[in-house]
């Protein structure tokens, strides 16, 4: 270790602005993305839609990453291949499969594949996951509450806090016949 000694760090204007702009550009690059692949999404979010009984497109990619990660976040090897298999037999079938024909299916793959089934459709339908070891007795993480797809599947309502008309439509309420 040197003593008085001075390391001379300067940075230019330039360099100071050119890093705050990459900072949005970087957590674009999170480590979910490395979970799987564009094409392996797409299969995940047809199963997803498949499961749910609701039609999902390319506009839940971000959701959909996220709920993969959350879901094989502490997944050894086993529970990987059930995964891979749940999404690969249920990506098989036709959108417009019955839950008759769904539930055949995954009768066929395993009592453990059918609970991932079902572990799946809650987390998509309520936006959240209950954390098992290490926490506190019913724990859950929330992935995305707004998104949550209750909200798709319940028309009549919406997320609080979560408007749903032009401004001050809640200061005139309906008046019958008026």
């Amino acid at each position: 270790m040197i003593k008085n000694s001075r390391v001379q760090f300067c940075l230019s204007r330039r360099q100071i602005i050119g890093g705050i702009t990459s900072i949005p550009i970087a957590t674009i690059f999170t480590p979910t993305k490395v979970f799987a692949a564009p094409k392996d999404i797409e299969k995940f979010i047809y199963a997803s839609s498949i499961l749910c009984g609701i039609a999902m497109d390319k506009t839940f990619v971000e959701l959909a990453e996220r709920i993969w990660a959350i879901l094989t976040k502490d997944a050894n090897k086993r529970d990987m291949a059930q995964w891979r298999r749940l999404i690969d037999q249920i990506s098989k079938l036709p959108p417009s499969s019955d839950s008759k024909r769904i539930k055949k299916r995954l009768r066929y793959m395993g009592p453990r594949v059918f609970e991932k089934a079902q572990l799946l459709a809650k987390v998509w339908y309520t936006g959240r996951i209950k954390r098992a070891n290490g926490t506190p007795k019913g724990t859950f993480q929330v992935i995305d509450y707004d998104n949550a797809l209750v909200w798709l599947a319940c028309t009549f309502t919406k997320p609080p806090v979560t408007c749903g008309g032009h401004f001050g439509y809640w200061q005139h309420p309906y008046t019958r016949g008026v």
